[in-house]
């Protein structure tokens, strides 16, 4: 099957202004190395989005990601490389940004959840928190086709994103998570619920298949942060045990 060609740098530029605010505008944006501040967009020159950001917080080459929402044209993530960075006052940096990817964020409708306790590495793509290809362990505690939630000992910030990799089924499956929210959990660890963003279609197929075998309305699905709480504490005996 052919594939449709990859817009090049004058598309995307083009497609991120058609999402963006009018220029002069103010974005917030996460940072590949983590954490979170605000660029400043003013214009552009030469195909490249020129603007300001904080001095201790960019450099050359480094990647953004900013999360774009318009009542009318929807969600939407840019991603944006810093080409070029210039010394303005002690505090501001101007720079010259290329856009490198333009991504609609698709409403989606809700899929019947699969409860699980499945052990699974989140490696950073971006974060607030963390820098990029960080990896913190986590625990699954459910599963659907356009979601997951899992916990974690380290809190997770709403628009955070994650590659997740896992086994179901007896099947290695990885998947690329956003997430949505972060509530206290059991045992001193914390309960994060995602939006899938990237499924291949064979990882889709296990999850459809575990949710269709799963029994309907069981008290685990209805109440998946108390079936991961007894699993934890299951677990905990057995090493105790052990």
């Amino acid at each position: 099957m052919a594939t449709s060609p990859q817009p090049d740098q004058e598309e995307l530029l083009t497609l991120a202004l058609g999402v963006l605010p009018e220029l002069p505008t103010d974005v917030e944006v996460l940072s590949e190395d983590g954490g979170a501040f605000t660029v400043s967009l003013d214009k552009v020159e030469e195909s490249l989005l020129h603007g300001h950001g904080p001095r201790d917080h960019v450099r050359t080459e480094l990647h953004l990601l900013a999360r774009i929402t318009d009542e009318s044209r929807g969600r939407y993530e840019i991603e944006l490389e810093v080409r070029e960075e210039f010394f303005v006052t002690g505090k501001q940096s101007l720079l010259h940004m290329a856009v490198s990817g333009v991504r609609r964020r698709k409403m989606r409708r809700a899929a019947p959840r699969v409860p699980v306790s499945e052990s699974a590495s989140a490696r950073v793509v971006f974060c607030r928190t963390l820098p990029r290809d960080s990896t913190v362990d986590v625990k699954l505690a459910d599963i659907s086709t356009t979601g997951v939630a899992f916990t974690s000992r380290r809190p997770l910030d709403p628009g955070d994103l994650l590659a997740l990799s896992t086994r179901l089924a007896r099947r290695p499956l990885t998947m690329e998570a956003r997430v949505i929210r972060c509530d206290p959990a059991p045992y001193d660890r914390f309960r994060i619920g995602c939006e899938l963003t990237d499924l291949e279609e064979d990882a889709r197929d296990v999850i459809a298949g575990l949710a269709a075998a799963a029994p309907s309305g069981s008290a685990a699905e209805r109440r998946p942060e108390v079936a991961e709480a007894r699993a934890r504490l299951r677990d905990e005996k057995q090493d105790s045990r052990g």
